[in-house]
């Protein structure tokens, strides 16, 4: 077994991920929707301000993506707006080294934060445990966000000290 490999994603990997997405136990159809748009934004416009995919690969094969990028009307803050592996990968490194990545490029552009939302269900818990586990502080709770008894969970990571 030959641990993660992370890399700026490829044209060639959309329909990986929507796969993934797919076969994630944790997203829908309607996730797989918003996440390929994303993706079709970012070929379009590959620019810093837009999108940034990373695939994440384990064994030969694509398992996991993250998608990050920074929040508009906003100064050196990112967002994480997806991290996912699938079930058989979880485990093994790929998300940290996922997530790992998405921070180290938001660093070396600059980036002063870093920002993630996700839900406070229990199928999300090992994101959250994730997240911690990075240095990541949960920083914000909104009751019933998504829905009633799923709140969101807002967590924050310092990147580097602003310039002064």
């Amino acid at each position: 077994m030959n641990g993660p490999i992370v890399r700026p994603s490829s044209p060639g990997d959309r329909a990986g991920i929507r796969e993934i997405l797919l076969h994630s136990g944790l997203f829908g159809p309607g996730d797989a929707e918003c996440v390929d748009e994303m993706f079709g934004h970012a070929l379009a416009k590959p620019t810093p301000d837009n999108y940034r995919f990373l695939s994440g690969w384990l064994d030969d094969s694509m398992r996991g993506f993250a998608c990050f990028g920074l929040e508009a009307l906003a100064h050196g803050t990112w967002g994480l707006f997806w991290v996912c592996t699938l079930p058989e990968a979880r485990g093994r490194g790929l998300g940290s080294a996922l997530l790992r990545e998405a921070v180290r490029v938001a660093t070396a552009e600059g980036g002063r934060l870093m920002v993630i939302h996700t839900s406070s269900t229990p199928p999300y818990a090992p994101a959250r445990r994730l997240y911690e586990s990075q240095n990541f502080a949960r920083i914000a709770v909104i009751p019933e966000y998504y829905k009633p008894g799923d709140d969101l969970f807002i967590y924050s990571r310092r990147l580097s000290n602003p310039i002064c």
